[in-house]
C-alpha cells in the first residue's frame, strides 16, 4: 500500500472564462492555496462542459458570457446530466440580479461580480480547505 490513503484531499478546480487575463489571474491566485489544484482551463462553454465531464472537478468557476455555449446553458446541461461540482459563477454582467437568480435555480452555489468580488473565489476555496466542505452561500455577500 502506498501512503496516499492518508494524504490530504486536494480540491480540484476548473476555471471557465473566455478572458485569458481572468483565467491566468485566477489560476495564479488559486495555485498559491494549500490543498487546491487547478486541473483545467476552458475558454468556451463547450470546452468547460467537456472538461467537467472528463476531469470531474470539485469546483468550477464559470463565466456566463462565453463563446460556443454560455454559462447558463452549461449549468442547465450539468443539472440534466447530474454533474455535481460546486459552481462559482464569476461574471461581469451588469444585470446581476436576474442572472444571480437564474444561476442559483440552475444549481450554482455562489455568484460573484468580477470587478468587485474577484477575490471571494479565493475566500470560498480557503474556507473549504479549512473545513473540508464548501460553504453553501448563493449571494455575493
Amino acid at each position: 500500500m502506498s501512503g496516499r490513503a492518508n494524504a490530504p484531499k486536494r480540491i480540484k478546480v476548473l476555471i471557465a472564462d473566455d478572458s485569458a487575463a481572468i483565467r491566468t489571474s485566477l489560476a495564479s491566485l488559486i495555485t498559491r492555496l494549500e490543498g487546491v489544484e487547478v486541473i483545467g482551463l476552458a475558454r468556451t462553454g463547450l470546452e468547460a462542459l467537456d472538461l467537467i465531464r472528463t476531469l470531474k472537478p470539485d469546483v468550477v468557476t464559470l463565466d456566463i458570457r462565453m463563446p460556443e455555449m454560455n454559462g447558463l446553458t452549461v449549468l442547465e446541461i450539468m443539472q440534466k446530466e447530474k454533474l455535481t461540482p460546486t459552481v462559482i459563477v464569476l461574471t461581469g454582467l451588469a444585470d446581476e440580479l436576474e442572472y444571480r437568480q437564474k444561476c442559483v435555480e440552475l444549481g450554482a452555489k455562489h455568484f460573484f461580480h468580477k470587478a468587485t468580488e474577484f477575490e471571494r473565489v479565493i475566500d470560498i476555496l480557503n474556507e473549504h480547505v479549512r473545513t473540508d466542505s464548501l460553504p453553501d452561500a448563493t449571494s455575493g455577500k
